[in-house]
């Protein structure tokens, strides 16, 4: 699991594990492919209209997966990526509690320190395309990120992502 490798002690509401109310994605590499997949189990408090997953919690694996997509596949750009804009279809409802399947993909390349576009997928155990998004990310250096968040210094985990420490070795 991509997220918890990478980013060990993430405290994120979309997928972060160490987020007990948070959503808990999973996060993979498609094998050779050039995505990334993710796993979404929703909660049975993660309704919204009865006997439905609400589509805001689905919105926010989405987006959490569209960050992802671009600190894996473009690594060495040591950014953190966050989200600019989106744009969803609901095509149908995503049964309350049962699993989702994601998908994310940078349909073309961009240039350095650019917004990417993410297109993105949710799909039911049938394989049946419930939700499907664009997300444009914009890539921010860890300084920027420090300024926007109004912090001195990120936590350890974050600087070892955005290559500002080393990982310590066993």
């Amino acid at each position: 699991m991509i997220n918890k490798l990478v980013l060990p002690g993430n405290d994120c509401f979309g997928c972060g594990h160490e987020n007990e109310h948070g959503l808990q994605i999973e996060v993979f590499r498609d094998g050779d492919q050039e995505r990334l997949i993710g796993h979404f189990k929703p909660k049975a408090h993660m309704i919204g209209f009865p006997g439905i997953t609400h589509g805001g919690a689905v919105y926010t694996a989405l987006d959490c997966l569209a960050s992802w997509t671009p600190t894996i596949l473009i690594p060495e750009m040591k950014a953190a990526w966050i989200l600019r804009s989106a744009e969803i279809k609901y095509l149908q409802p995503a049964h309350a509690a049962l699993p989702l399947t994601l998908s994310a993909s940078i349909p073309k390349a961009e240039k350095p320190w650019k917004p990417v576009v993410v297109h993105t997928k949710a799909h039911n155990e049938e394989g049946i395309l419930l939700v499907a998004g664009r997300f444009k990310v914009v890539p921010l250096a860890s300084e920027k990120l420090r300024m926007i968040a109004g912090i001195d210094q990120l936590p350890d985990n974050w600087r070892r992502l955005l290559g500002e420490i080393e990982l310590e070795s066993d």
